[in-house]
């Protein structure tokens, strides 16, 4: 569960993760500076393994809370090896 205000600090997925919201809300932002927000009902595949870091120092993306409530999470994670350099297998 993440807590209404949470903001986390810019990471990678630590392997390739399908996110699920199950209650909530909460975004995802890219280095290029999309915003996304998603809550029950909508997925996410995160796959950001080897970004390079920009000229802030930021790899990979960020991630919060949205709104008054918590965002609670199913994150499924793979073994997969991460499509590095390359677009994403899912289209």
């Amino acid at each position: 569960m993440l807590p209404v205000g949470w903001v986390g600090n810019w990471h990678e997925n630590p392997k390739p993760q399908w996110i699920i919201p199950l209650s909530g809300r909460w975004f995802v932002e890219t280095m290029d500076g999309q915003r996304v927000e998603m809550g029950p009902g909508e997925i996410s595949f995160g796959e950001d393994q080897g970004t390079k870091a920009d000229a802030q120092g930021h790899k990979g993306h960020l991630s919060g809370t949205v709104g008054d409530a918590p965002a609670v999470l199913i994150m499924v994670q793979l073994e997969e090896t991460p499509t590095i350099e390359q677009s994403c297998r899912l289209r």
